[in-house]
Order: structure tokens, then C-alpha cells, then sequence
């Protein structure tokens, strides 16, 4: 009896269809490193973070809560890690109809299949002009759910992240 009721107890506290259960979102502070130097940041995003009970999410925030500010000229480096309970991707995209990266060079490999759970990868990209874009998993259903990040391209200044 007392299995069982730890294992109703683990139940409940992790819906594996939603995600790992309430949590607080990263210090997002933690989540990039900008090297004025080089001009050069990296930027990680937790697809999948348990910061609430709903998966579909980059560092806790979804359908764009989250922006990643990067100035023209930077090269960036995304490490992606999924710690969702589905396959992820992460991908520099125009906007929510895009089914492809901007550039193929821009995204995780396949990211339309995703990374399972549990792995990661990186990619670089070194945008070459302003504009809005999006980092989101093409995988199917999943931008859509709300896994996806605003992108900013502005003319100057650093590379940032902020989750609203």
C-alpha cells in the first residue's frame, strides 16, 4: 500500500504529457554569455523547462514570452537541450508559418524530427541584418503549443535575454 501511494503521489506531482510539474522559471542571467571582445554570445534554451505544468516552452516561457535580443554582426551560438517528455528542436525562423530555418545552417540537426528527450545540440548564426524572427521547435505541433522564443536582430548593443 504504501508503494502505491507513492507512486499516485509521483503521479500527480508529474503529468508526462504536460511537463515535470510548477517550478520557477531559470535565472535567465545564467542562461547566456556575451563576450563584448569577440562580439560573440551563447544563448541556452531548456526546451521542456518544468516551470510550469505546461511543456511546450524555452527556459519556461512560451508562445514568445521569452526574447532573445541579439545585435547585427554577433555570432551566436544556441545550445538547445530538451527536457521535455517529446522530441525538440530549436530554429532561427521568419514567423509561425515558417516550416524551415531562415538559413539550414540555422537550427539543431533535423529539426523538423526533433531531439529526443534528454538530448541537445548546438548551431551558430551570425545575423546580417534588423528585424523580428523566432526561435522555434519545428517539430510538429510544437510551435504551435507555444514553444517558440521572439528573436530581435537590432542594430546595436548586446545580446540579452528577458522573459515577460
Amino acid at each position: 500500500m504504501g508503494w502505491l501511494l507513492i507512486v499516485v503521489f509521483i503521479l500527480a506531482a508529474c503529468d508526462p504529457l504536460q511537463g515535470s510539474g510548477t517550478g520557477s522559471p531559470p535565472d535567465l542571467s545564467k542562461l547566456i554569455h556575451v563576450d563584448d571582445s569577440s562580439r560573440s554570445a551563447i544563448v541556452t534554451l531548456i526546451a521542456g523547462y518544468p516551470a510550469t505544468d505546461f511543456q511546450f516552452n524555452y527556459n519556461g516561457y512560451g508562445s514568445g514570452a521569452l526574447t532573445v535580443t541579439v545585435p547585427v554582426g554577433w555570432q551566436i551560438t544556441v545550445q538547445c537541450e530538451n527536457r521535455g517528455t517529446v522530441p525538440n528542436s530549436c530554429a532561427v525562423v521568419a514567423n509561425g508559418s515558417s516550416k524551415s530555418p531562415v538559413d539550414a545552417s540555422w537550427s539543431t540537426p533535423d529539426p523538423l524530427t526533433g531531439l529526443p528527450p534528454g538530448d541537445s545540440a548546438s548551431f551558430q548564426f551570425t545575423p546580417q541584418q534588423t528585424g523580428s524572427l523566432r526561435i522555434a521547435s519545428l517539430v510538429g505541433g510544437n510551435e504551435a503549443s507555444g514553444t517558440w522564443a521572439d528573436l530581435e536582430v537590432v542594430s546595436s548593443g548586446r545580446p540579452s535575454l528577458r522573459g515577460q
